[in-house]
């Protein structure tokens, strides 16, 4: 499976000649819609694996059902009344909430009853702001994914635990920026704000969030001397994303028969489902080929 995910020059010729692409993207299309056509052509594969391979359903489950807690998140947007775009992610028998939802005028305390006793019972602790809800999900959805692992030996384990660690230093790092130079959150705030999320880790983050500190001010360092220095947080992320991308595909060809392939797939998958939505939106806004690759996560 790994052979089919798509390579940088995959993405050069999808974007310069869309051909079928093309039609998903037009603007006639439902640009919601597009998208989930595109997610659910790319996931089918591991629903249905999910299922037939009973050793790895708790990983392949657990990885799925990062996208359900983005259903979730719509799902409390619309209680609040935030506006929303309803893109719905369909994971199959793997999910326990069904689109129908979206047709209900649901109240915050409406929907907590309605993940009351299932997986995502968690993050209804507190509900007094979307704000707080989406970070108890968030920190549910990396609590799932890195407790799926009760069943692998001791070396496995040890995969999937770098490999969450890893993804986590990451995401604290992009959390760190957007919140000081998006949202302008004092240092002590940022801290706090990060300490809940590494408190499931215990200390096992830290030296994560430094290592990967490190490949970026490195990375920084080279766009200085070039004379191209990064200032938007925007580009920060891709920087960040593409770090990580690098680090997964060179964790695959690490050990060919351990669990480390597995899980690199699996976010490479990822990665790459959020390229695709990034050329789809590209080509329906009528952006240059050149724009929309400058955003593309890869290797070559």
């Amino acid at each position: 499976m790994r052979g089919r995910l798509l390579t940088l020059k995959d993405y050069v010729s999808m974007v310069r000649d869309p051909g079928p692409f093309r039609d998903i993207a037009d603007g006639a299309h439902d640009p919601v819609e597009a998208k989930e056509t595109v997610f659910q052509g790319q996931m089918t594969p591991i629903i249905r694996i999910a299922g037939a391979a009973e050793r790895y359903t708790p990983l392949f489950a657990s990885f799925l059902r990062q996208y359900e807690a983005s259903n979730a998140k719509l799902l409390m947007a619309k209680a609040f009344g935030r506006p929303a775009l309803e893109r719905w992610y369909d994971i199959g028998p793997w999910a326990v909430l069904d689109r129908s939802l979206l047709r209900e005028n649901l109240s915050p305390k409406d929907l907590r009853m309605v993940l009351a006793g299932t997986y995502l019972d968690g993050a209804i602790e507190d509900i007094s702001s979307l704000e707080r809800f989406e970070i108890r999900l968030d920190i549910l959805s990396a609590e799932n994914l890195y407790r799926s692992w009760a069943t692998f030996p001791a070396a496995d384990k040890e995969a999937l635990r770098g490999f969450v660690l890893r993804r986590v230093a990451v995401v604290s790092l992009v959390r760190q920026w957007r919140l000081k130079e998006s949202y302008h959150w004092s240092e002590e705030r940022i801290r706090h704000s990060l300490e809940t999320l590494h408190g499931l880790f215990g200390g096992l983050v830290q030296p994560q969030v430094k290592i990967v500190e490190e490949a970026l001010n490195a990375r920084l360092e080279l766009r200085r001397k070039d004379g191209s220095p990064v200032t938007a947080v925007e580009d920060i992320e891709h920087l960040l994303e593409q770090y990580f991308h690098r680090w997964a595909s060179s964790v695959f060809h690490r050990d060919f028969h351990s669990l480390s392939c597995v899980v690199a797939y699996l976010w490479l998958l990822s990665c790459q489902v959020r390229n695709l939505f990034r050329i789809l939106d590209g080509l329906r806004f009528g952006l240059a080929p050149e724009a929309i690759l400058e955003r593309i996560v890869g290797e070559a």
